[in-house]
């Protein structure tokens, strides 16, 4: 931790633990909280979180989320915390520095931190440069993200389209486009270069991309396209689930939606 705050250690109950209005990590892997929260119910936490005091009894997060949560989720009463003495502004930006030094949030995760700071904290580009050490401009070309309709991001997030691509996509204006461009990049397993070309062509065209490039080749793109589908319904909150099998005569996928 900076020298510049003052920092114990000390075990806090989990009820007296706020969540981080301004955690960056939005998205969390159901398969690897399950497997966090069964270490932790067999170990427990090994690694403190790190809170600040915002009364007596009252504390809010900054970073360790994931172990919070899981904690949670084991049933343990209470949890090992570094605790910060920051103010609520730092406790955002610190946040964000924490996974970023972990390599741990997606672009998009990070662009929306970005903004998340400039609207709530009123940073400008350049401020938020000086505090996290990237370039101003490379932190207003991430904001320019956000400006991405938000089924299109569910498909970047899904399909783990890369930054060049989802930037690629920013150029299609009309809203309507833009989520059918996504779809035929992600459904025809498009590179970064192909998705350039692509866009390139449509905005060329003036035409929207209503032309599949290509048809689905093999059952291995099929399988990877309904597996990706799926992983959409469950980011929405839908209890969602896929299955397949396989005859001499055929193959089955299954899908079950619970109610």
């Amino acid at each position: 931790m900076p020298d510049s705050f003052n920092t114990k250690i000390k075990v806090i109950p989990l009820k007296s633990i706020l969540p981080n209005p301004g955690q960056p990590r939005k998205y969390f892997d159901p398969d690897s909280m399950d497997a966090l929260t069964r270490s932790i119910e067999r170990y427990g936490v090994l690694s403190p979180i790190t809170v600040r005091e915002c009364s007596t009894d009252e504390y809010e997060l900054i970073s360790g989320e994931r172990r919070y949560r899981a904690a949670y989720a084991a049933g343990l009463a209470d949890i090992p915390c570094i605790v910060l003495d920051a103010s609520r502004t730092d406790c955002a930006i610190l946040s964000l520095l924490e996974n970023l030094q972990r390599e741990d949030l997606s672009f998009l995760e990070i662009a929306e931190s970005y903004r998340e700071l400039v609207k709530k904290e009123g940073y400008t580009s350049r401020e938020l440069s000086r505090k996290l050490g990237d370039k101003a401009y490379e932190i207003k070309e991430r904001m320019n993200l956000m400006r991405l309709d938000p089924i299109v991001r569910k498909y970047i997030r899904s399909f783990r389209l890369t930054e060049r691509q989802a930037s690629a996509l920013l150029r299609i204006r009309d809203k309507e486009h833009q989520i059918e461009a996504a779809r035929q990049i992600c459904e025809n397993s498009l590179n970064e270069s192909e998705t350039i070309k692509y866009i390139n062509s449509l905005i060329n065209s003036g035409n929207s991309p209503t032309v599949h490039i290509n048809k689905i080749k093999d059952i291995k793109m099929l399988r990877n396209t309904i597996a990706d589908a799926v992983g959409i319904v469950r980011e929405s909150g839908i209890n969602a689930e896929y299955s397949e099998s396989s005859t001499d005569d055929e193959q089955k996928f299954t899908i079950v939606i619970h109610n």
